[in-house]
């Protein structure tokens, strides 16, 4: 039977591997393209959001890593190419992988404050979360796509 962390990383493999078929085939311009509604991002700021997430919470939150993120360098980020995009996706997959693997099903309980003045959250709590928040933002990144196309075609 599959741990709690094993079905987690297959979640997230899975949502990943969704993203990377939405950007697939797309070019630099349509990667940096922004709806011209308010609050709405590029799918390459949307791809980078994604991994900048998962990073947080599972990396540093959950693998006690270092990270140097900034969140608005998330949202004004200019992709060059797909395959950059689908790289990022990539290695941030391969170090959750390696932190998920570690932890048993008692190890999801464990708890933790993710920064001050925060109530404390699971492990599990935050494996959730990140895979509730990727879910998210791939149907904005495939809306974001729909988007470009109906654009593009007039």
């Amino acid at each position: 039977m599959p741990t709690e962390a094993e079905a987690c990383i297959e979640r997230l493999d899975y949502l990943r591997g969704e993203a990377k078929k939405e950007i697939r085939g797309m070019t630099a311009n349509a990667l940096n393209w922004k709806p011209s509604v308010p609050d709405t991002n590029t799918p390459a700021a949307i791809v980078t959001h994604m991994a900048g997430t998962e990073a947080q919470w599972l990396h540093q939150f959950v693998g006690g890593m270092e990270l140097q993120r900034s969140r608005d360098a998330e949202f004004a980020v200019k992709a060059t190419s797909v395959e950059d995009l689908e790289a990022l996706l990539d290695r941030t997959g391969e170090t959750t992988r390696r932190i998920l693997r570690k932890l048993s099903n008692d190890d999801m309980n464990k708890l933790q404050q993710p920064s001050q003045g925060r109530e404390p959250v699971s492990y599990r709590w935050a494996a959730l979360h990140t895979i509730e928040h990727l879910g998210q933002h791939l149907g904005h990144l495939s809306l974001t796509k729909q988007l470009y196309r109906a654009q593009t075609k007039r």
